[in-house]
């Protein structure tokens, strides 16, 4: 996608962006929360998560879902990672514009269609953010070496966004390594779902 545009209408919010040119909100650029380079997140434990509880609701991924749900908020003495905070606004497009503005750190989901986020992919990379392939990797055999948070599919239905990280003092290029750091993490405790890629069906 080259255009993105969200109207939040109950709390008057207009995020628009097109690639090259920033993304905005009600005029204002994006991200509105900067916080100083120091102070970014780097791990889980320091970051708000939204996410959804999708449309497929059969036991088995349903399962699947709160089972990563979980692992993502039990503490690190138990095996999880003592994520921060997590967050459920009912879609898409309200969870990539928190991103976008700075007021969440990640988005991960599962099942979502593009119609439902590629408005929200140009608005949140626009930002400063940065997205990527959304398939968990929990209970797989995938080696350590082979654990790269990938480009996105936006036909796959599986999205990790990551807000805007400032790069480190004399470090260029360390707030992009920040963002694929935090992916990680997100994508090495999350279960991976099956959903068919849209346009198969």
């Amino acid at each position: 996608p080259v255009v993105g545009v969200i109207y939040l209408p109950v709390l008057d919010e207009l995020y628009t962006a097109s690639r090259g040119a920033g993304a905005f909100l009600n005029g204002k650029p994006l991200p509105l929360i900067r916080p100083p380079a120091l102070t970014s997140p780097t791990s889980l434990s320091q970051c708000a998560l939204v996410s959804e509880h999708g449309s497929g609701r059969s036991q088995e991924i349903m399962s699947s879902r709160l089972g990563s749900f979980t692992r993502l908020l039990t503490d690190k003495q138990h095996g999880g990672s003592c994520l921060q905070n997590l967050r459920v606004t009912g879609g898409a497009s309200p969870d990539l514009s928190l991103v976008a503005k700075g007021s969440a750190e990640l988005y991960w989901e599962c099942g979502a269609h593009a119609w439902d986020f590629a408005a929200g992919v140009v608005i949140v990379t626009e930002s400063g953010g940065a997205v990527f392939d959304g398939a968990g990797w929990w209970g797989s055999n995938i080696p350590e070496s082979e654990r790269v948070p990938r480009p996105l599919n936006i036909w796959n239905r599986k999205i990790v966004a990551v807000r805007y990280i400032p790069d480190l003092p004399g470090k260029p290029g360390s707030g992009r390594e920040i963002q694929k750091q935090l992916a990680k993490e997100l994508l090495d405790i999350v279960e991976d779902i099956d959903y068919p890629p849209d346009g198969t069906q």
